[in-house]
């Protein structure tokens, strides 16, 4: 040490304890970033923040020391246990704490914050863990925007050629096992030209970027989409397809592409043709779903097309059976049978579950597996549910009427009828039309219903409200039933066929399906176990103590409710 710093060194001896805390905590509180030093205990407790916390998070010293909590709320809910995690072990181990991550200050703003912290021993013995909290929002914004620059357009928002090149290279990488193969969609709008020479290529753009952002609607999670330059568009679908998948992803992108664009009193509609390829080689599947491409633009009828000449009349064959569904709609090629409810303990039908049919004009009478699935997709099942509900309601009507008691007529709902903003409208109509009183009435859903959305809470109580009786399909099929019985207003519980099925067979089923049984009871929710066809299975559920089942044991669908009301089923 030199004199002078030999002098120094004299002088701060020689200053009071006091003053020399002060010079240090006004050093502290200019430096610009924030100093903290917190307990090593459960809470974190904070023991000392410099002020500059203010400024940089907009919450006050005072704020920050008594609130054990705000440290944990402010951070970004998908940094939060990582960070936390972080501190724990530091306080466990005592080795040093680096970590980065974002705090949400008091006025909402994005903080990106490098936390460096070390533990302070008093010999071996640790004392507390001080350390700062470095503001580094401007320099993550930068590399953001320098990422976006290299592998975003600027125009769309989408991936560019490059990026996309990587992300269809991970995608096919990433599949190994059954269905193995990648599926790629190539895009690219019909007669562009003519938008850009009339309008001009401002009004272009402004199409472009918003076609970006449908395309990006249209896509599931997981999926990349891309703008290869031009009007040109990709999609690669990262999980692994069946051709149904990707001609669905098409033709919702066909049809998000053709809704009309506003801009400003300009209003512009333009079409686009969609290539289709599969495989397991990234380099190929370019090519062939571009080579997809334009025979798509050869059949603009249908929009799309696949690489593969099989695949390509799979795809056709399904457009015809789409365009057949409509018409079957339009003509009401459709039937309802009627399956009976029975009461195990009064050995009595208590109402029927209404099942449709598609009486097809060449093929004859069709299930529900072969065209509800289809009808979903298309939005077709909105006006065929409707239809049920008002056929299934005149029938339940007839059936009270003729025999002069209480009927429950149980109707099948589907999640895009639920999600449809009519529906209860649908069900109100359904109810006045045929003078069926809505306590008569059963909705049944499955979870996959359920778990359709936020919205169906809503729904469903606005349907309890009406007096409606609401059944959980196919129970103890889906890991997530439980929780569907606790937060949905569930009157009853249908049994899946499987438990009941296995019955007969050497299994521990059985232990399952007393426990189902057991649990309903508990809650007190109606039970009814379906599929029963034998009559060991009927005496079984029955001695379990299920209220209620339904099966070809007690009678098959059938287009007149039978056996009647008035019929009594006998035990067996």
């Amino acid at each position: 040490m030199d004199r002078g710093n030999h002098a120094h060194a004299r002088a701060l001896d020689d200053t009071p304890y006091e003053e020399v805390a002060r010079r240090y905590r006004t050093l502290v509180e200019q430096l610009p970033l924030i100093i903290y030093v917190d307990a090593l205990d459960a809470a974190s407790s904070n023991i000392f923040t410099s002020r500059q916390i203010e400024p940089i998070l907009g919450y006050t010293v005072e704020e920050w020391a008594n609130d054990a909590t705000l440290f944990v709320r402010a951070l970004h809910p998908e940094d939060r246990d990582r960070v936390l995690a972080a501190h724990a072990r530091t306080h466990r181990t005592h080795e040093p704490l680096s970590v980065e991550y974002r705090l949400i200050a008091r006025d909402g703003r994005i903080v990106w914050i490098q936390d460096e912290g070390v533990v302070v021993f008093d010999g071996e013995r640790p004392l507390y863990l001080q350390g700062y909290l470095l503001d580094i929002t401007r320099e993550r914004e930068a590399q953001i925007q320098l990422r976006q620059m290299a592998l975003y357009d600027p125009l769309t928002g989408l991936a560019n050629r490059a990026f996309f090149h990587e992300q269809l290279q991970h995608a096919v990488a990433r599949r190994h096992e059954p269905p193995n193969e990648t599926a790629l969609l190539f895009v690219d709008l019909n007669d562009f030209k003519n938008v850009n020479d009339r309008w001009g290529h401002d009004v272009g753009d402004s199409v472009l970027a918003a076609l970006g952002a449908r395309i990006q609607e249209s896509i599931r999670a997981g999926d990349a989409a891309a703008r290869l330059g031009g009007d040109e568009f990709a999609i690669v679908l990262a999980a692994g397809v069946e051709p149904a998948e990707a001609v669905a992803t098409a033709e919702r992108l066909l049809e998000l592409i053709s809704e009309p664009i506003e801009l400003g009193r300009v209003q512009l509609t333009v079409s686009a043709s969609v290539g289709i390829a599969l495989g397991s080689d990234a380099e190929m599947l370019l090519k062939e779903a571009d080579a997809a491409m334009y025979r798509a633009k050869g059949q603009r009828d249908v929009g799309y097309a696949f690489f593969d000449a099989v695949l390509d009349s799979s795809a056709v064959q399904r457009s015809r059976r789409i365009a057949e569904l409509r018409e079957a709609v339009e003509r009401g090629e459709f039937a309802l049978h009627y399956q009976p409810v029975v009461d195990l303990e009064a050995h009595a039908v208590t109402g029927y579950e209404a099942l449709i049919r598609w009486q097809h004009p060449t093929e004859g009478q069709l299930g529900p597996l072969e065209f509800i699935p289809l009808a979903e997709e298309t939005g077709l099942i909105v006006p065929l549910g409707l239809w049920v509900l008002v056929e299934a309601c005149e029938r339940g009507a007839a059936l009270r009427s003729e025999h002069g008691r209480e009927v429950q007529m149980a109707v099948n709902v589907s999640a895009r009828q639920l999600q449809h903003p009519d529906f209860i409208a649908h069900v109100i109509r359904a109810l006045d039309r045929s003078g069926f009183p809505a306590e008569q009435l059963t909705l049944e859903l499955t979870e996959s219903v359920l778990a359709s959305g936020e919205h169906v809470e809503r729904e469903l109580a606005a349907l309890k409200e009406m007096g409606i009786m609401l059944a959980l399909d196919d129970f103890g099929t889906g890991y997530a039933s439980l929780s569907y019985l606790q937060r949905f207003p569930v009157d009853i519980v249908k049994i899946d066929r499987s438990f009941t099925a296995a019955i007969e067979t050497p299994n521990d089923d059985l232990v399952l399906l007393k426990g189902i049984i057991d649990l309903g009871k508990a809650l007190g929710l109606n039970l009814v176990a379906e599929g029963i066809e034998t009559s060991e299975q009927h005496s079984v559920v029955r001695s379990l103590g299920c209220q209620g089942a339904q099966g070809f044991f007690f009678g098959r669908p059938a287009p007149i409710a039978s056996p009647r009301l008035s019929d009594i089923v006998a035990p067996r």
